[in-house]
């Protein structure tokens, strides 16, 4: 009984430690960019792919952001297309340096032959926070980061 409740607790320890990793700082094949960085990108028209589920994104996202799951079929795409120029600057997000899907993507991406791959690891709260433009779904209405600014401006 004692070996089985070692095993067990030992288990979980492994498990939440592994719940608990944060992204990796740097992805082999594609360039950790900042926040200053990923927010030049955008201006300069790089395509931002942000990669949680469709639910998350719903409810906000960088604005003009694609969503591609990275966990669904969906995210295959961008092994399978052929009308997919690689050179296209893509950074790749998710919600924070919480989640390893990014980096995961960026390293997927950069192995597929796209060349100008961002791994944007400090992630959406970051860009939101920094208030950068986004669409956020609010009372069940979406609005723009702008029309938020307006109505608190007006006020």
């Amino acid at each position: 009984m004692k070996l089985l409740t070692r095993v067990v607790c030992i288990l979980a320890l492994v498990v939440s430690s592994t719940a608990m990793a944060e992204a990796p700082d740097e992805v082999m094949g594609a360039q950790t960019v900042s926040l200053d960085q990923a927010k030049n990108l955008y201006d300069d028209g790089a395509v931002f792919i942000d990669v949680r589920d469709a639910q998350a994104w719903s409810l906000g996202h960088i604005q003009g952001s694609v969503n591609l799951d990275f966990n669904a079929r969906e995210f295959a795409v961008l092994y399978v297309s052929k009308e997919l120029d690689r050179n296209t600057p893509i950074v790749f997000y998710t919600s924070s340096p919480l989640s390893v899907n990014s980096a995961m993507a960026s390293f997927f991406a950069s192995n597929w032959g796209y060349s100008n791959v961002y791994y944007f690891r400090e992630g959406f709260y970051s860009w939101m926070a920094a208030d950068f433009p986004v669409e956020l779904k609010m009372a069940g209405r979406s609005v723009q980061s702008e029309d938020v600014s307006r109505c608190i401006t007006s006020v």
